[in-house]
């Protein structure tokens, strides 16, 4: 079982080699030895690209046998290009990310030009002398080397815009989930003490049936005296019937 396994892939990966080499077949009969920069024309030839001035690029690309019908056109929004040739145009460069000053601004022939940095920052200078093309914050406390960092600003913060509705949406979600679990915490206590005091209720009314007396037992205290702090003599009130309450001898 396992041999015809190992068969079948071997087969497949036969099939995969055939079709890769008949394809690369087909593209080197196609483009016959064209160098990099050539493209075939209709007679079979090998013909150089062309090459367009500054501000302007090839619609596609060309090369190795391809890019017959290539034309220069103008460098797309915010690319440029200053010299002739085959190379495409480049991005500008933008001031605002390196925290400099835009001295000018980018064209299809030129690229943008920076100024000094923006306030607050610096540019670093290498061991060689050059100078980083970034301005980096100048930091608390600042280089006392730098002249840009001389003098302290105060940044301001810029207000935030208005949040997403994904951020309003979690805030939702999360303030619903912290009431759920107060109103689940205020439930467990009234719960809680419920219970407390049902457990104490019964020993409270055994308490009070304990204290209350007979009116034969109630008959053998003196009245007058109940409001009075002085010791008495105590009544022994017995509970059979057939004897009445009287005072201990002392």
């Amino acid at each position: 079982m396992a041999l015809k396994v190992l068969l079948g892939q071997e087969k497949t990966l036969f099939t995969i080699m055939v079709l890769l080499a008949y394809l690369s077949c087909q593209v080197i009969c196609e483009t016959g030895d064209c160098r990099q920069q050539e493209f075939r024309d209709r007679s079979g030839n090998c013909v150089l690209c062309k090459q367009c001035g500054p501000g302007m690029e090839l619609s596609k690309e060309c090369g190795f046998g391809y890019g017959e019908d290539a034309q220069c056109m103008t460098c797309r929004p915010h690319r440029f290009k200053e010299d002739w040739g085959f190379q495409k145009c480049k991005p500008c460069l933008d001031c605002a990310l390196v925290n400099r000053f835009q001295k000018a601004n980018c064209s299809v022939t030129s690229d943008a030009v920076c100024g000094d940095c923006l306030p607050g920052f610096y540019r670093k200078t290498k061991l060689v002398g050059f100078q980083d093309m970034e301005c980096v914050p100048c930091g608390d406390p600042p280089p006392p080397y730098e002249p840009h960092c001389a003098t302290k600003v105060n940044l301001v913060k810029i207000p935030s815009t208005a949040s997403s509705p994904r951020d309003t949406a979690l805030a939702a979600v999360i303030c619903s989930a912290l009431a759920t679990v107060l109103l689940a915490l205020l439930i467990l206590c009234i719960i809680y003490c419920k219970r407390q005091f049902m457990e104490k209720k019964p020993s409270w009314s055994l308490r009070s049936q304990d204290t209350q007396y007979s009116g034969s037992e109630l008959s053998c205290l003196d009245q007058p005296g109940l409001n009075e702090y002085s010791h008495r003599a105590c009544c022994q009130c017995r509970r059979d019937t057939a004897q009445a309450c009287g005072k201990l001898s002392p």
